[in-house]
C-alpha cells in the first residue's frame, strides 16, 4: 500500500510541476476537458500522452486505494480503515482543489517567469517613454512597425515580433496609454498576455486599443520596478 500511495502523491507532484514549468500545460488541461479527441494535435503528443499516463496513474491507484480502504478488513483493523479513508478523502480534495484552481497556479507560475525578464521588457520600453513614434518607421529594439491612429497614433503594430531571451515570448505590438503607460502584447506559447510599464501611483485598467478593440481587465499581478503582468479579454 506504501508503494500506491507514493504512485498518488508523484502524480500530484508531477501536475504541481507541469503547471509551474510548462506555459503550455494550462491549455493542455482545457483542451482535456473541453475537446479530449483534439488534444494531441493542439498541444502536440508529448504533453498529451504525458497528461493521460499521469491521470491513468492518479486515477488507478486512487481506485486501489479505494478499494483496498472499504474492503472487508477484521475487526481490530476498523480503525487503520477509518484512518485511510479520510487520508484518502483528502486527497481526493486536493484533486479538486487543483482542478478547480489550476489556472491560479499556473499564473503565479507565470508572473515568476515574468519578473525574471523585466530588464528584458525595460530595453524594449525605456526609448519608447523618452520618444514614441508619431508616423510608421522602425526602431533597433522593435523593428518596423505601423503606427495606429493615423496623426496621433498610440499602438505600434510590429512588423516583425522581436523575442524576449526566451523563444517562447514574443512582442506583437505596443500601446502606450494616456497617463504615460506603455503596454506590450505578448504572444507565443508563454504569451497571451501583456506585460504593462505604469508610472508611480497608476495602475493597469481596461482600456480600449488603437485599434477600436475593446480590453477589459480581468487579472493583474506586480512584477517589479513599475511593470506588470496583465491578462485581459477581448470584446
Amino acid at each position: 500500500m506504501k508503494g500506491i500511495w507514493r504512485v498518488q502523491l508523484v502524480s500530484l507532484t508531477m501536475v504541481l510541476i507541469l503547471l509551474a514549468v510548462d506555459p503550455l500545460f494550462e491549455r493542455t488541461v482545457q483542451f482535456a476537458v473541453s475537446a479530449p479527441l483534439q488534444l494531441a494535435s493542439q498541444v502536440g503528443w508529448p504533453r498529451a500522452i504525458v497528461l493521460a499516463m499521469t491521470s491513468a496513474m492518479a486515477l488507478a491507484s486512487l481506485s486501489t486505494l479505494l478499494a483496498a480502504t472499504l474492503g472487508r478488513r477484521p475487526q481490530g483493523q476498523n480503525t487503520r480503515s477509518l484512518r485511510s479513508l479520510l487520508a484518502i478523502t483528502a486527497m481526493v480534495a486536493m484533486w479538486f482543489s487543483l482542478a478547480i484552481h489550476h489556472d491560479v497556479i499556473a499564473w503565479q507560475a507565470k508572473r515568476i517567469r515574468f519578473a525574471c525578464r523585466v530588464d528584458e521588457l525595460e530595453s524594449i520600453v525605456a526609448p519608447l517613454r523618452v520618444d514614441w513614434p508619431t508616423t510608421d518607421g522602425e526602431l533597433s529594439t522593435i523593428g518596423p512597425y505601423m503606427a495606429y491612429p493615423f496623426g496621433r497614433p498610440t499602438t505600434l503594430v510590429l512588423l516583425h515580433s522581436p523575442r524576449l531571451a526566451s523563444e517562447t515570448v514574443y512582442v506583437s505590438a505596443v500601446e502606450r496609454g494616456s497617463d504615460g503607460s506603455i503596454k506590450l502584447q505578448l504572444t507565443g506559447s508563454d504569451g497571451g498576455d501583456w506585460a504593462e510599464w505604469h508610472p508611480p501611483h497608476a495602475r493597469p485598467h481596461s482600456f480600449v486599443g488603437g485599434l477600436s478593440d475593446a480590453h477589459e481587465l480581468q487579472a493583474i499581478s506586480s512584477i517589479g520596478s513599475g511593470w506588470y503582468l496583465v491578462r485581459y479579454q477581448v470584446t
